[in-house]
C-alpha cells in the first residue's frame, strides 16, 4: 500500500494529536507550542506561590503554636505572683517560675528600693548601695553578653554563663529591683531581642513588690 506524502501531511494537518500520541514509536519529541510554553509559564508561577503560600502558612501555625506555649507560662508564672503575701513567698514563687515555666535556673534577684522598716526582707534580698546606683541608670531591659559587673557576682560561677537579661523591676518610674539572668547559651539574650513579653513580666513582679512594700495606696 502505497502512501504519498501529501496524503500523509493532510492526515496529519486534519489530526494533530496523533503525531503528539505515537510520538514515542518514532522516537520524536514534539516542539511545543508557544501557547502551550506560555500555560505552563502560569502554571510553574501558580505552584511557587501556592509553596510561598503553604511555607508562609506553616510558619503562621507555628509563630501561633508558640504564642500560645508563651502565653500558657505567662499566665502560669502570673498566677505564682498572685497569691503572695510575703517578700520571702514574692522571691520564691520568681524562682520557682523562672525555673519551672521559663527553664531559667541561673538567676539572682536584689531589692533596691527602701524597706520599710515592718517589712521583713529574706537576707540575700537586702538593699545595697551599689544596686541603688546601678537601679538608677539601669530603666529598661538589656540583653546582651555581658551584664553590669556587679549584677555578675550575683549569679553562679558554674557552668560558665554567655548571654544574659538585666531586669529592672519599674513602679511608676522607679526601680523597684533589679532581676538578672544568665544562660549557658550566648544567643538566648540577644542584644536584638525583642524584650515585650519581658517587660509585661517585669511589670506584674513589680507591681506585687510595690504591694508587698506598701508602695501601694
Amino acid at each position: 500500500m502505497s502512501i504519498k506524502e501529501a496524503e500523509v501531511l493532510k492526515f496529519l494537518h486534519a489530526q494533530p494529536q496523533w503525531l503528539y500520541e505515537h510520538a514515542a514509536e518514532f522516537n520524536l519529541r514534539p516542539i511545543e507550542s508557544k501557547i502551550l510554553s506560555f500555560q505552563q509559564g502560569k502554571m510553574q508561577v501558580m505552584q511557587q506561590k501556592t509553596e510561598k503560600m503553604a511555607s508562609q502558612l506553616i510558619q503562621m501555625l507555628g509563630d501561633a503554636n508558640a504564642n500560645h506555649t508563651l502565653m500558657a507560662k505567662f499566665m502560669a508564672f502570673t498566677q505564682r505572683l498572685l497569691i503572695v503575701n510575703t517578700l520571702a513567698q514574692w522571691q520564691r514563687a520568681i524562682s520557682d517560675g523562672l525555673n519551672n515555666e521559663f527553664t531559667l535556673p541561673y538567676h539572682a534577684l536584689i531589692i533596691t528600693a527602701d524597706i520599710p522598716k515592718n517589712v521583713r526582707v529574706p537576707v540575700n534580698l537586702h538593699v545595697n548601695e551599689k544596686f541603688k546606683v546601678i537601679s538608677k541608670k539601669l530603666t529598661s531591659p538589656v540583653c546582651g553578653a555581658l551584664p553590669v559587673a556587679a549584677l555578675l557576682e550575683l549569679l553562679p560561677e558554674q557552668p560558665r554563663l554567655e548571654s544574659f537579661l538585666q531586669l529592672p523591676l519599674r513602679w511608676k518610674e522607679q526601680t523597684l529591683a533589679i532581676l538578672v539572668i544568665g544562660h549557658e547559651d550566648e544567643a538566648h539574650f540577644s542584644p536584638d531581642m525583642s524584650t515585650e513579653w519581658v517587660a509585661a513580666i517585669a511589670d506584674n513582679m513589680a507591681a506585687v513588690l510595690a504591694r508587698l512594700l506598701k508602695l501601694v495606696r
